[in-house]
């Protein structure tokens, strides 16, 4: 497989990667207004390349995900998958975009999320925590 198509194949989970996973703010309604809020945030970083975002975000809230993407980053993601309708169980729609995709890395900040991934995907999974210490010095 050519590097191109490969590094194609690498995704990132969206909350706790490229925004930092938050306690519940007490002054912030519910879901809604603290996904409004995120579009203000910076990412924590910009991937480099063919990259591509899975979120476990209820799908419904896919205008506020765009619009935090556009607003942060040049080099836009090739994929945006969050079409998820299990709102309460993400990490089974991760799971089948991985599997439906192909996708060969995915990275992925909630360390039970991590362990359901690697025992119902073929991907590499990677935490977050150790994406940050490999890739940072």
């Amino acid at each position: 497989m050519a590097l191109d198509t490969e590094m194609s194949k690498i995704a990132f989970d969206l909350d706790g990667v490229f925004i930092p996973d938050c306690d519940q703010m007490p002054v912030v309604g519910g879901l809604q207004d603290f996904l409004a809020l995120t579009v203000y945030m910076r990412p924590i970083f910009n991937p480099k390349g063919d990259w591509n975002i899975i979120t476990g975000r209820p799908a419904r809230y896919r205008p506020t995900t765009m619009e935090w993407i556009n607003r942060h980053f040049e080099n836009k993601p090739n994929m945006v998958w969050h079409e998820n309708t299990v709102d309460n169980e993400p990490w089974i729609y991760k799971a089948e975009v991985i599997n439906q995709n192909d996708i060969k890395l995915f990275v992925e900040s909630d360390i039970k999320t991590v362990e359901y991934l690697c025992a119902n995907t073929k991907a590499k999974i990677v935490h977050f925590d150790s994406f940050c210490k490999l890739n940072i010095s």
